[in-house]
C-alpha cells in the first residue's frame, strides 16, 4: 500500500513539473514578399563537389508573393523573365522557374534567408540540376 501511495506522489510530481509546450508561430511568406535584387554567378566545375566559383556578374530582381509564386527577371542587356513557385521551410526557400523563352529553360534554387532583408543560395540548371551557381538578393 505504501509503495502505490509513493508511486502515485512521484507521478504527480512527474506530470505537475512538466512545462506547457508554447505554440513556436510559424513564418509566413509575409516577410518575404515584395522585390528583391541582387547578383549571381556561374560555378563552372561539373564534377560532383567541385566549387570553382567565377564571381558575381549577373543581376537578379526577384518578386516574391504571398502565394508562393515567384517572377525572376535576369536582368542584362537583355531582361528575360521567368515564373514559377517556391516554398519555405522556416528560414530555407526552395524556389522552381521557367522562363517565358523556350522550353530548355527551367531552373531552381536553395537559399537561406539570412536576415530579414537578405537571401543566399545557390541556382541551379534542372531542377536540382548539378550545375549553376551562386545568388544573393536583398530586399
Amino acid at each position: 500500500m505504501l509503495r502505490n501511495v509513493t508511486m502515485l506522489c512521484i507521478a504527480m510530481a512527474f506530470f505537475a513539473c512538466k512545462k506547457s509546450r508554447q505554440l513556436q508561430p510559424q513564418p509566413t511568406n509575409q516577410d518575404i514578399q515584395g522585390t528583391w535584387t541582387g547578383r549571381y554567378g556561374y560555378s563552372y566545375g561539373n564534377e560532383e563537389g567541385d566549387t570553382t566559383f567565377a564571381g558575381y556578374f549577373g543581376h537578379f530582381r526577384m518578386e516574391f508573393y504571398q502565394n508562393g509564386t515567384l517572377i525572376v527577371h535576369d536582368v542584362g542587356s537583355q531582361t528575360m523573365t521567368a515564373r514559377g513557385t517556391y516554398v519555405r521551410n522556416g528560414k530555407d526557400l526552395y524556389a522552381r522557374y521557367k522562363y517565358d523563352m523556350g522550353t530548355d529553360n527551367i531552373f531552381s534554387f536553395k537559399a537561406r534567408l539570412e536576415r530579414p532583408d537578405s537571401l543566399a543560395g545557390k541556382w541551379m540548371i534542372g531542377y536540382d540540376g548539378p550545375t549553376g551557381g551562386e545568388f544573393f538578393v536583398r530586399k
